[in-house]
């Protein structure tokens, strides 16, 4: 996953970010409420077929790496 696979999420999603997405962000500057994390996260684990340990805190970059090193 890269950062415009988890740009496309948050259209998916209709996410309107309050910050331009960066990897060093923590998903909370984006805006993004529980409940939008919360379908995001489903959709991830959907992907990659296992369950990840997200929260708001988790920066955007790491929320890549996760996704990539459970893909894999």
């Amino acid at each position: 996953m890269n950062l415009a696979d988890f740009n496309a999420l948050l259209e998916k999603y209709s996410v309107e970010p309050a910050a331009e997405p960066a990897e060093s962000l923590p998903v909370s500057e984006l805006g993004i409420d529980s409940f939008d994390m919360m379908m995001i996260l489903g959709d991830l684990e959907s992907s990659v077929g296992t369950q990840l340990s997200l929260t708001l805190d988790t920066t955007v970059g790491e929320i890549l790496e996760k996704v990539t090193a459970a893909g894999h």
